[in-house]
């Protein structure tokens, strides 16, 4: 899990980084937003136990 989160984490960091300092505000609070959103994800085990996916099965 910890390896999951820090692919998904380090990047979405970086190019935040890469936005605010080039001056897009707005992007940068974006991916900030998407990458708390999937480090929630992954650490609440959402995408192992998807409810939609176990009803179809």
């Amino acid at each position: 899990m910890e390896t999951i989160l820090a692919r998904v984490i380090t990047p979405l960091g970086l190019l935040a980084g890469l936005l605010l300092a080039t001056g897009h505000i707005g992007g940068a609070l974006a991916l900030s937003v998407a990458a708390g959103a999937c480090a929630w994800l992954v650490r609440s085990g959402a995408l192992q136990h998807d409810l939609h996916r176990s009803r179809e099965a």
